[in-house]
């Protein structure tokens, strides 16, 4: 047994799905074996990345070994309470700090990585992803996958040409309650499906924030990246000493709206519930003026698709030819007295979706199994998202063949398909 342990993880993970581990060294192995860590990279060490951190950090398989951000505050408060936490679980020490990198090339070269998780912006995601896994990295991303569809299939096909796993961050497929839903769903429990409504949040709107002073510590146009420039105000990227989500998911230089942040999750589920992480909807109808819901989407089998407020917070509603039934991060119920019970609205969470979802994607690296929200899926909500963002923003429908990742009726929107859907904001 001279594989060491870069060499047991990449021969493990061949394929992402297949597994290839010799019968000899699989039959001694538990899963938990010190040889078999992870060893995980995180970029953008935000409040997103801290929480994940929070749950991943009790898991045995994977230990994060270097940590980037371009603001100097934030990455030293996430290696800080690393430090802390894997010096509590080791009994003491001094050597448990993340290496720490400005810049994530360099995070990319750090010795014997394994794996990276991608929590920063939107419009960072696809460059980062693409590097880490032509550089043999598994990746996991946080949702939406990519800021553009262009950028999205680049990352599908990073991920077919590197081998690598790559789990997209949206951790409902990992959560009872969605799964229940799919479930009933598929079992034709509430009839013939013929709608979804979906109830988040806005799309997108142009940056219009006042420009403040750059704060010490923060590489501005390192954090812009890719996008085309504005200038920095604190709503956009929160310092370490406050509790505020960032807000650059709303603007459309550096995110989608809540149509994507919130999307990606709910759009997500009737896409799974409906068998349909390959494809997607075919037809987009914005709403009159400057509204900013009532979209509907239609699928080639003329399934519809809502986007509105129900009144029941950020959820889907599904309507049946029986009944309905409506999901959310806080509920599951039906129409159809008896459908929904005790166990499906108070299944036991003492493990956190987050922690099941990050299973999925060690599991996947370590023996060979499959991630529920792979590259390809997540790159198909993302598109959802971004198509009724595009449609949102134009006014005027548009025809999208999932097959080319075209727009058939309009060869103006084509232009926002990709980094022009940005720089025409400029």
């Amino acid at each position: 047994m001279r594989q060491n342990r870069r060499q047991f993880i990449s021969t493990a993970s061949v394929g992402a799905g297949t597994l290839f581990i010799p019968s000899w060294l699989r039959a001694g192995f538990s899963g938990h074996s010190p040889n078999a860590q992870i060893n995980l990279g995180v970029i953008g060490t935000g409040k997103q990345a801290n929480g994940l951190f929070k749950r991943m950090s009790k898991m045995p398989e994977a230990r994060v070994v270097a940590a980037c951000d371009v603001y100097a505050s934030n990455l030293e408060r996430f290696v800080a309470t690393a430090a802390t936490t894997y010096a509590e679980q080791a009994g003491g020490g001094n050597d448990s700090a993340p290496a720490t990198y400005s810049d994530y090339r360099r995070l990319l070269d750090h010795p014997d990585l394994d794996a990276v998780l991608i929590a920063t912006p939107d419009h960072q995601h696809a460059q980062m992803c693409i590097d880490a896994l032509d550089r043999g990295l598994h990746v996991y991303c946080e949702k939406p996958l990519a800021h553009t569809i262009e950028e999205g299939r680049t990352i599908v096909e990073a991920v077919k040409r590197s081998g690598k796993v790559l789990q997209t961050g949206s951790m409902q497929r990992s959560m009872r309650s969605f799964q229940r839903a799919v479930e009933l769903i598929r079992a034709g429990s509430i009839g013939e499906l013929s709608e979804a409504i979906v109830s988040i949040g806005v799309p997108a709107r142009t940056f219009d924030l006042p420009a403040q002073p750059v704060p010490a510590g923060m590489d501005w146009k390192a954090w812009v990246g890719p996008s085309v420039s504005r200038p920095f105000h604190t709503n956009l990227a929160p310092g370490s000493d406050q509790r505020m989500w960032a807000k650059w998911r709303d603007f459309a230089e550096y995110g989608g709206g809540m149509i994507t942040d919130w999307g990606a999750h709910m759009f997500d589920i009737v896409q799974w519930a409906r068998d349909k992480d390959t494809s997607g909807p075919t037809q987009f109808f914005p709403s009159g003026g400057d509204a900013q819901f009532g979209l509907t989407m239609f699928y080639d089998d003329g399934f519809k698709v809502e986007h509105r407020q129900f009144g029941r917070g950020n959820a889907v509603r599904f309507i049946g030819s029986k009944g309905t039934l409506d999901v959310s991060r806080g509920f599951i119920d039906s129409s159809i007295p008896g459908l929904v019970g005790y166990n499906d609205t108070n299944a036991s969470m003492s493990t956190s979706a987050n922690v099941i979802h990050f299973q999925e994607f060690f599991d996947a690296i370590l023996k060979g199994k499959e991630v529920s929200c792979p590259a390809e899926t997540g790159h198909r909500t993302s598109s959802m998202c971004t198509l009724a963002n595009i449609a949102y923003r134009l006014r005027r429908p548009l025809i999208w063949d999932p097959a080319t990742e075209r727009i058939a009726n309009d060869r103006a929107a084509n232009k926002l398909l990709g980094p022009a859907y940005r720089m025409s904001l400029a």
